[in-house]
């Protein structure tokens, strides 16, 4: 009879170990994968110096275009700009291998996003990125699109989809709308954009060190910004977004 309590209890453990990983293996099946963009290299042929801030906006932007994927979880682009400053990296820092890859471990990212623009003649934009391991460093996949400089955002929701395959996520139909609900606008609406994103930074910068006048003064110039940015890219979402949050910390600084 003992022996029997016995068997009857290994298997009953045994079956609750089995369900025990079913569920951890769901719980992985189900978690989304963590990737952070890093920010993107300038190669432009044509108008390199204006286009400069598209290195940070472009990464910005692209992160807004990822966390409409719901199986995809993407590092805020404040908590990367956080670790730059911190860690003191500047440009030659951010493509150093070991560097970035430190960066990612940092971030809790198990894939990196490096990415690269070119504008090229006759308005065309080409928009190159490359996903990392951040472990190993291996790169797993390349993509590029090259478009018009007027079919920004549809070449940034074609990346990311892209990058969804890539990562073995396949797309919902909820996931395609929030992704086409985007509809292109005025290119130079996305680089003013990028120009307040550094604006944004000065100010938390400032606030950081307990300059509150500074930060005041950057955070109004960054809304100012995110506002002409609204009017020349014909209602981009994030930058409306981004003045009701300009406004918010402002009114907290005074």
């Amino acid at each position: 009879m003992k022996q029997k309590h016995t068997i009857f209890g290994m298997f009953a453990s045994f079956v609750c170990l089995l369900n025990c990983l079913v569920f951890v293996q769901q719980v992985r099946a189900d978690d989304p994968k963590t990737i952070a963009v890093l920010y993107f290299e300038n190669n432009s042929i044509v108008d390199k110096d204006k286009l400069d801030p598209l290195k940070k906006g472009l990464a910005d932007m692209m992160i807004t275009e990822m966390s409409k994927i719901k199986g995809i979880k993407v590092v805020e682009r404040q908590r990367i700009q956080s670790i730059i400053e911190e860690l003191n990296l500047n440009e030659t820092d951010m493509i150093d291998k070991t560097t970035t890859q430190e960066m990612g471990k940092l971030l809790g990212a198990k894939v990196m996003l490096f990415g690269g623009f070119s504008n090229l003649f006759n308005d065309k934009l080409r928009i190159d990125v490359r996903l990392v391991r951040t472990e190993t460093g291996e790169t797993l996949k390349a993509e590029e699109e090259t478009g018009e400089l007027d079919e920004f955002l549809t070449m940034l929701q074609s990346l990311v989809k892209k990058i969804a395959s890539d990562l073995d996520i396949k797309l919902s139909s909820e996931d395609e709308d929030r992704l086409e609900a985007s509809k292109d606008g005025n290119f130079d609406g996305y680089v003013t954009y990028a120009k307040a994103l550094d604006f944004e930074d000065q100010g938390k910068k400032m606030e950081k060190m307990g300059k509150k006048s500074e930060a005041k003064s950057a955070y109004e110039n960054a809304k100012s910004m995110y506002q002409k940015a609204l009017d020349e890219s014909e209602g981009y979402e994030p930058a409306k977004q981004k003045i009701d949050e300009m406004a918010l910390v402002i009114s907290k600084l005074k």
